[in-house]
Order: C-alpha cells, then sequence, then structure tokens
C-alpha cells in the first residue's frame, strides 16, 4: 500500500490554495481591466431605433481614441455652464473638415443627405441603410443658434456632379455654400438613426471629440 505522508499532503494543499489564489486574483483583474476599458450602458428613449431600443443596454468602450463615421457613441452634449453631464446616443456622421448638405429630394417631402469628405471634393450621397424611415422636411428644423445661415437645399439632381471649387458658376457656388454644413477642427456631426424623432447636430451642434465617453460596440440586451 502507498501512503502519502503528511508533509507531503500539506504540500499538496498549499498548492492547490496557491492555485486557488492565483485564479481568483486573475479573475479579479480581468473584472477590473474589463470595467476600467468597458462599460454596460442603458439605453433611454426611441432616437436610435431601429437600432437600439429604448430600455436596451449596450456593451460601450471608454477612452476610444479612433471615431469613423457610423459609429454609434454616447455623448455629453452639456454646455459648460452645466452642472450635470446631459448624454445622448447618436451615430456619427461627420468628421473634422467634411461638408455636408440636407437636400430635398424630387418631391420633396423628404430630405436626403449628402457628404463631401475631407480631402475630396464632390458631393455624394449617405448611404443610410440603418435609419428607421426617411427623414420628413417637416421634422427637420435646425437650432438657429447653430445653423442660422443654412438651408435646406432645394432639390438639385446634379449635386453630386459639382466641383466644389470657384470654378463653378457664382449662382450655383453660392447656392451650394449657403446650404453646406463645415464641420471645424476636432468636431464630429452626429444624428440619430430615427431621424424623426431624434435630437441631434440638427438642434445641438457639432460637438468636439472630447464630449464623447463612449463608442458603443454591441448591443447586449
Amino acid at each position: 500500500m502507498n501512503f502519502i505522508g503528511t508533509g507531503e499532503l500539506l504540500f499538496t494543499k498549499k498548492k492547490q490554495s496557491y492555485v486557488l489564489t492565483l485564479i481568483v486574483i486573475f479573475i479579479l483583474l480581468a473584472v477590473l481591466i474589463f470595467f476600467y476599458f468597458f462599460s454596460f450602458v442603458p439605453i433611454e428613449g426611441d432616437s436610435m431605433e431601429n437600432t437600439i431600443f429604448d430600455k436596451q443596454y449596450c456593451l460601450a468602450q471608454r477612452k476610444c481614441n479612433t471615431i469613423n463615421r457610423g459609429d454609434i457613441v454616447i455623448i455629453d452634449v452639456s454646455d459648460d455652464k452645466a452642472k450635470e453631464s446631459h448624454d445622448i446616443v447618436k451615430r456619427v456622421i461627420g468628421l473634422s473638415g467634411d461638408k455636408l448638405i440636407f437636400m430635398h429630394n424630387a418631391d420633396s417631402r423628404y430630405v436626403d443627405l449628402y457628404i463631401c469628405k475631407k480631402g475630396e471634393n464632390q458631393f455624394k450621397k449617405v448611404n443610410e441603410p440603418y435609419i428607421k424611415e426617411p427623414m420628413k422636411f417637416a421634422y427637420m428644423n435646425f437650432n438657429d443658434k447653430y445653423y442660422y445661415n443654412n438651408i435646406i437645399m432645394r432639390y438639385d439632381p446634379d449635386l453630386t456632379n459639382y466641383i466644389i471649387d470657384n470654378t463653378l458658376d457664382s449662382d450655383t457656388y453660392d447656392r451650394v455654400i449657403k446650404s453646406t454644413i463645415m464641420i471645424p477642427d476636432g468636431n464630429v456631426f452626429f444624428l440619430g438613426d430615427n431621424r424623426n424623432v431624434s435630437r441631434d447636430s440638427r438642434h445641438y451642434g457639432t460637438q468636439p471629440l472630447s464630449k464623447i465617453k463612449y463608442k458603443v460596440l454591441s448591443v447586449v440586451y
């Protein structure tokens, strides 16, 4: 018969205890690291339907250094005088240096969005399969504080053919420029996917990247 000596038994128990302690420490560190970089954020409101619904939770990344067009972000739109933050969830549409135009479509009841990206010189219609429904002209009210010089451009089927520089005839150039939203350096322009109920950059204006608190990675439940 083989017998385990007392010393060997104690060594085995100590080894098991050591391994268990390491596992617990590893789990705690993993949890701390996870919540340092990520968070589960509850969503309120219907401005991001049908992508995110009211009362759903999202997995969101903190300390996001890279923001791209199409990213969904949680951004603080409170002004410098506010005592508390006012966080909203929206989709980034334009980055610094981009130009945007809202233009009536052919029947004038709806509005389409066009972008001239930084470094480019022509507008292209933004492909937006994520929006709940087309933007209705009746809900395209801009806050005069931000866009008092901008209007929704009347329908122009040639917009995407124009080269945006001073070679355009003066009337066309003035009409395009007066309808153009310029995104300042270090800022983003954001909209809700449920355009017709959303309060977004049409109300709050562009916001600095520093105001972005989270980048949404996925809907959890």
